[in-house]
């Protein structure tokens, strides 16, 4: 069976969360479709005594917590700007946090145009924690919403220059032979050596990153045992002008800190800094197996300096990750339950 992947639940969820609410509220939601999202989610039309006004807007919808920040959240704008300014309706930017189940929002249109004309070009739009989007907030958001398009109900020009001119040109000659007949099968010529795999993949959409997960974890830890002689010895050598404990100590150090980074890669919720642990995890693994194979085997013999500093600086740099990491992890959980307080004054449900 096809699986759906958590990501589109949680974008799924947003989008609904959003349609839910302003059509309890008497609006119209229009949904574009997914292949055809272009920086904006679904159009909201308004509407008065059950009437539609006239106004609309575009909203783009970001749900996951990727999209916190220090103080409220953000949206990116760096692929959308120059559509969300030239737009010739405003567009509104919604995020929905999973964790607290709410909605909050920003006028895009606006903000970015303010920016532009103090010359600042901003690489997202942020999003106050304040600025709450619910059922009791929804009619003044409206009311909000529909003075600015009153307020910038003019038609912006349009920017024509050489350089579109002649992309367009460009363009046309490109695609001069493009309505020529396919004769190419619908989505190209099958591999027969292949279907076999991939029909079984297809009926076990969980079994390849199952065998994925199980060689990984096997290969590390054989890659590791595999370095405890080695480099029990370089610690043995060099470790006691700046590490007075035994050899195994260091081992003990030097594992924990792999196993730790590896475990916080795996479980960070974000993917970046998910990304960035797992890397120096590796870098850690693959440092001691230069080291530990010098000792080992007479292939090759490791650069003494970065020996000495390999052995000397992993103790410091343990301490330091967990100081910091166990840090910003106590940081970030205060503000989830600071978000929550602010979210939900009368009191956190539970099920947040």
């Amino acid at each position: 069976m096809a699986r759906v992947l958590p990501t589109k639940k949680t974008e799924r969820a947003g989008v609904n969360e959003f349609r839910t609410l302003l059509e309890a509220a008497g609006h119209i939601v229009q949904e574009i479709d997914g292949g055809n999202d272009y920086g904006e989610d679904c159009y909201l039309s308004f509407t008065r005594n059950g009437e539609r006004t006239g106004d609309i807007v575009a909203v783009q919808v970001k749900s996951g917590t990727a999209y916190r920040r220090a103080v409220g959240y953000g949206i990116s704008c760096r692929e959308h700007l120059h559509d969300w300014t030239r737009s010739r309706i405003p567009v509104i930017g919604v995020v929905y946090d999973p964790d607290l189940k709410k909605l909050f929002w920003a006028n895009l249109t606006q903000y970015l145009l303010d920016e532009l004309e103090r010359g600042r070009i901003p690489r997202s739009v942020p999003v106050g924690e304040a600025a709450v989007l619910d059922a009791d907030t929804v009619a003044s958001v409206v009311l909000r919403i529909r003075r600015f398009i009153e307020e910038n109900d003019r038609v912006r020009p349009i920017e024509v220059g050489f350089r579109q001119s002649l992309v367009r040109k460009v363009d046309r000659l490109r695609n001069r032979r493009g309505n020529e007949v396919d004769r190419t099968p619908v989505g190209g010529v099958p591999y027969d050596m292949a279907v076999p795999a991939v029909d079984f993949h297809e009926r076990h959409p969980r079994f390849g990153p199952a065998v994925q997960r199980g060689l990984m974890i096997t290969v590390i830890l054989c890659c590791l045992a595999a370095l405890g002689p080695g480099l029990y010895q370089a610690v043995e050598t060099n470790g006691h002008y700046s590490w007075p404990l035994a050899g195994w100590m260091w081992l003990v150090c030097y594992y924990g800190t792999v196993l730790y980074l590896l475990a916080a890669g795996s479980r960070d919720p974000r993917r970046a800094r998910a990304r960035l642990l797992r890397w120096w995890a590796f870098s850690l693994i693959w440092s001691g197996w230069y080291v530990g194979m010098a000792h080992q085997t007479s292939a090759w013999t490791a650069n003494p300096v970065f020996e000495w500093i390999f052995v000397a600086q992993t103790p410091v740099l343990a301490k330091v990750l967990l100081l910091c990491l166990g840090g910003l992890y106590v940081y970030e959980e205060t503000s989830r339950r600071r978000r929550l307080r602010a979210a939900y004054p009368r009191g956190v449900p539970e099920e947040a």
